[in-house]
């Protein structure tokens, strides 16, 4: 992505009206790049030992202590650890609140984990696209060089730029568009594994909250 910068760069002097679908398809480029390096902050954040988490979470809740486990969730911090802290919180109640409990603060996490990647999906679409419509309208510069010219007179140099300018915004377009959508695949990929992480870790920590009502009982 940040490639395109440069590589657009060294095009702009083609033309300065075509310059501006060029100036856009860099933007896009430095959009694109700016989100991604977000959402991987975010996204690391975000992450914890599951595999750690449940097992502080595993003594303290057999020993009773439920407080301790809602204080764990809140020094490991992360996604899954505030999900849990939510069923935690319920521990009291039935298994269907305390599945609800998870499930509404799920919800609000895991949009917190999707926040602005939708942005990628529309410049990977939206870039192509602008490259396409400046190869549009440098063949018609092209053409009209020629109806203007004529046959005979046409001037070649102009002609040439016109149709080198119809490929290089299309090469733009496509430079910015590929890895948006490698970026954007990555991030969906990762917010499914915490999705998959969050079920997972959800349904052992119900399980073990279950366990102990029963030997209390």
């Amino acid at each position: 992505m940040i490639e395109c910068t440069i590589f657009l760069g060294k095009t702009l002097h083609y033309n300065t009206n075509w310059s501006v679908l060029l100036f856009v398809i860099a933007g896009c480029s430095i959009l694109a790049f700016t989100v991604f390096i977000e959402r991987i902050l975010h996204l690391r954040k975000s992450e914890s030992d599951t595999n750690s988490l449940i097992v502080q979470l595993r003594k303290a809740i057999t020993d009773g202590n439920i407080v301790d486990a809602i204080g764990i969730c809140e020094q490991t911090g992360g996604t899954v650890a505030n999900i849990l802290k939510a069923g935690l919180a319920k521990h009291n109640r039935g298994k269907d609140e305390i599945e609800s409990a998870m499930e509404i603060c799920g919800l609000s996490e895991i949009s917190k984990l999707e926040k602005n990647t939708k942005i990628l999906s529309m410049i990977a679409h939206i870039s192509p696209l602008i490259g396409l419509l400046g190869t549009v309208l440098g063949f018609i510069q092209a053409f009209a060089e020629m109806r203007m010219s004529g046959l005979v007179d046409i001037s070649a140099t102009r002609l040439g730029e016109a149709m080198e300018f119809a490929l290089v915004t299309t090469a733009a377009g496509l430079v910015v568009a590929i890895p948006t959508v490698i970026a954007y695949n990555y991030l969906v990929s990762r917010v499914e594994s915490f999705v998959l992480e969050i079920q997972t870790t959800s349904a052992e920590i119900i399980d073990i909250l279950l366990y102990r009502e029963e030997n209390e009982i």
